[in-house]
């Protein structure tokens, strides 16, 4: 695999330069009798000029090898090919010049230490006064490495961290050797939207070579695909999504009747609905949360493997961790989950006319099992269908609900429009009448710029002559992202822009400065395939609960911890949400 254009990370990736140190010094001392017959350096004192050498060699791999191109893929046979070269140079010193073990381990690690050094001063000196994005604005760790950020992340809150951040540095903030974080309202377009020239960063290889739909960095692989994944959200299958999550959205409401005005933590039921909806949509099959009001054991293990991301380290550093055994148990136990239900659902391929969105995907194979890459790329997107569908659908949820107790008045907007239009024998509305809602909508909009479901780091690379963001140059081959958090609390997008404000999106249209950046599904060619049936879904379960109960929050319910408690990892997290629901009394007029 030819090596992409970005500059490399950190400890572990630079080890693998080791082996070009001690093959230069071993060279050096293979030939030290006949150049320096004298002092060969191999006796208890080292020759200098071997130690020269091998901070040479550091020097020379970091600005010919190491500075330029993708290495994330590659860190762990670096990591080999230098415990190898280092054995080797061992072994040659202690049989081929007579050193005892000791010696020649002392040796071999006195040449990679001065390697280090010099790859690391290199590195160090580079980084801080050559780089192309020495100009711009940051933290001077996380000039140096894309590490250093973590540091930031102890409560696992990406979104707060750089929202302080660009508060001090501006809208263009260097946040890692070779990243930008930009706030600027025109980056969103010119970096995601339609016929930019970025593409996927690195960070999408963390489960390479399996790839999806959203991992995939291929650009005609993507297109293709995304064609065919298209045809899972059409009208006709949206009309039969819509009829078989009514049953879901009824054991839902089922819930909050049998509560009886008690307290429920809605984050958890969102979550439950949220889950066996896109189960259900996905497979053909529930995972039975709303039944049995316990968390399946998958989802416990998705939460538990994607804590890792919210450190925000660099993509050599996981693709390093899921190599080792053990390290990852929990990613790879969902991993497994998913291909177990890809499996179940191609045996049942046959059985019936029902449609998900999996029989989507499997209907270009005419029937046949998928083999080779084409496999892979389906096991990928069975994983995608669970983390995409559900996370971000019961987050968006419980930022409605958060801000709907806080603020009641909106209710009563919201029934305003809602009692006018028509229910059918199931108490459900028509997805259709719900989706010309000003106020629905507005709520919606509302919710998803507070706390967008990806609140960050959506990683693009920029095309190699670079690109201009409202008279700002950002260089070619540099990681660049717009985190909406951060972007959507900005005073040059909107008027009072943490306040809920529903209003702003059709009647105060006064209080948005600039909604070029406001994109919570991502847009352009790598926008969220599935926007519609979110909405849809959302659309439905807020309008119905609204419609039928009175909704309370609990007195030990404080929305600005609520806040305050909320994560980060790759999605929000947020924490317990309590509610009470009591069931709306409708005066006949």
């Amino acid at each position: 695999m030819a090596r992409r254009s970005v500059d490399p990370e950190f400890f572990g990736l630079h080890q693998g330069g080791v082996s070009c140190s001690i093959y230069i010094s071993n060279a050096y001392l293979l030939l030290g009798r006949w150049i320096f017959p004298a002092t060969s350096g191999l006796g208890n004192n080292m020759d200098p000029i071997i130690l020269i050498a091998a901070l040479a060699a550091g020097v020379a791999s970091h600005l010919a090898f190491f500075r330029a191109g993708e290495h994330h893929l590659y860190g762990a046979r670096y990591i080999l090919a230098a415990l190898s070269a280092f054995a080797i140079s061992t072994t040659v010193l202690s049989h081929l010049y007579e050193l005892s073990l000791r010696a020649a381990t002392d040796q071999s690690l006195t040449i990679a230490l001065c390697y280090f050094a010099g790859l690391y001063s290199s590195l160090v000196i580079y980084r801080l006064a050559f780089h192309p994005l020495k100009r711009f604005p940051g933290p001077v760790g996380c000039k140096i490495s894309s590490a250093w950020f973590a540091t930031y992340l102890r409560r696992h809150d990406a979104f707060r961290q750089l929202t302080t951040l660009h508060n001090k540095h501006g809208n263009f903030l260097r946040i890692g050797s070779n990243d930008l974080s930009i706030t600027h309202p025109k980056a969103v377009q010119v970096i995601y939207g339609l016929g930019t020239k970025c593409r996927k960063a690195d960070w999408y290889d963390l489960t390479y070579p399996r790839v999806s739909l959203q991992s995939t960095r291929d650009d005609a692989l993507h297109s293709r695909w995304r064609r065919v994944w298209s045809t899972a959200f059409g009208d006709r299958h949206l009309r039969d999504y819509e009829e078989r999550m009514a049953q879901y959205r009824a054991r839902l409401i089922n819930v909050l009747e049998d509560s009886a005005g008690q307290s429920l933590d809605m984050t958890r039921w969102f979550a439950n609905y949220s889950f066996d909806v896109m189960g259900e949509l996905a497979f053909g099959r529930s995972f039975d949360m709303l039944e049995t009001s316990v968390e399946h054991e998958t989802i416990k293990l998705l939460t538990a493997g994607s804590a890792a991301l919210s450190s925000k380290l660099p993509m050599w550093f996981f693709r390093i961790m899921v190599g080792i055994p053990g390290a990852a148990k929990s990613w790879w136990a969902f991993l497994e989950y998913c291909i177990n239900q890809l499996d179940n659902r191609i045996q049942r391929k046959g059985e019936g006319d029902q449609k998900d969105i999996l029989s989507s995907l499997l209907k270009p194979f005419d029937g046949n099992d998928p083999k080779g890459f084409d496999r892979g790329l389906l096991e990928g997107d069975t994983q995608l269908i669970i983390v995409a569908g559900s996370d971000t659908s019961s987050t968006t949820l419980a930022t409605i609900f958060r801000y709907l107790a806080q603020y009641p008045h909106h209710i009563s907007l919201l029934r305003a429009e809602l009692d006018l239009l028509h229910r059918n024998e199931l108490g459900d509305y028509n997805f259709i009448e719900l989706s010309n809602l000003n106020h629905l909508n507005g709520v919606i909009n509302e919710a998803l710029r507070l706390f967008p479901p990806v609140p960050t780091i959506l990683p693009r690379l920029t095309p190699p002559e670079g690109l201009d963001i409202d008279g700002t140059f950002i260089p070619g081959n540099t990681t660049v992202f717009c985190p909406q958090f951060v972007i959507s609390r900005g005073s040059e997008s909107y008027v009072s822009p943490n306040d809920f404000i529903p209003e702003r999106w059709y009647s105060q249209l006064d209080l948005i400065r600039d909604s070029s950046g406001y994109a919570p599904f991502s847009t352009g060619n790598y926008g969220c395939v599935g926007r519609s049936l979110a909405l849809l879904n959302i659309r439905l379960v807020v309008a119905r609960i609204v419609a039928d109960f009175d909704i309370r929050s609990t007195p030990a319910e404080n929305y600005l911890t609520y806040d305050e408690k909320m994560k980060e990892y790759f999605t929000l997290i947020p924490p317990p949400l309590n509610l009470s629901f009591v069931k709306r009394r409708v005066t006949a007029i």
